[in-house]
């Protein structure tokens, strides 16, 4: 009866041991995802409208006398408001 304790025991930690270690690969490949995205998708600044005050980002900005503005038809009508 011992020896069957025995292997019972040394069966549960095998599997214990291998759903941690399967866990950890499951996290380590989600931040290598994560990561992959943030280097496909950099982070771009925002800017403000100097018209209408509205926030894009400043690769979209159209920039005109040293403001930002949302769109061609702001930037030809100046900084507002």
């Amino acid at each position: 009866m011992g020896k069957l304790l025995f292997w019972v025991f040394v069966i549960l930690v095998a599997l214990l041991v291998a759903r941690i270690a399967a866990r950890s690969a499951v996290k380590g490949q989600r931040r290598a995802a994560r990561r992959a995205d943030a280097t496909r998708f950099p982070a771009d600044g925002m800017v403000r409208c100097a018209h209408c005050g509205i926030h894009l980002p400043s690769s979209e900005a159209v920039r005109r006398k040293g403001y930002n503005y949302c769109t061609l038809a702001h930037s030809l009508k100046g900084p507002g408001r």
